[in-house]
């Protein structure tokens, strides 16, 4: 599972999340995603920037959207915008007919 904001953010993240919301984003759903290991490992401390071009070239959908969504930068509005689509398509997805 990558974290898109960092568990351990350097500074350059702080311009975009304050250090106040660094604990509560960086383990929410919205925040995270899918990829291979290799590219997990190559995105694990990268720059955005960079995690975007990673993103970009990923086998899943859900993961290449993200630099669709947030091609320059990651900031909690767009976790919060990525976590109510990611929580509609689950939504969908798990519905079940009782009926």
């Amino acid at each position: 599972m990558e974290h898109i904001l960092l568990e351990n953010p350097s500074q350059e993240w702080e311009q975009t999340f304050p250090q106040s919301q660094w604990e509560a984003a960086v383990y929410r759903l919205g925040n995270l995603t899918l990829l291979r290991a290799a590219a997990n490992r190559r995105a694990r401390n990268a720059s955005y920037r960079e995690k975007v071009s990673i993103y970009q070239q990923s086998t899943y959908q859900l993961t290449k959207n993200i630099a669709e969504l947030a091609p320059e930068e990651w900031t909690m509005e767009l976790l919060e915008r990525r976590q109510r689509d990611l929580v509609r398509i689950a939504t969908m997805v798990l519905r079940i007919d009782v009926g």
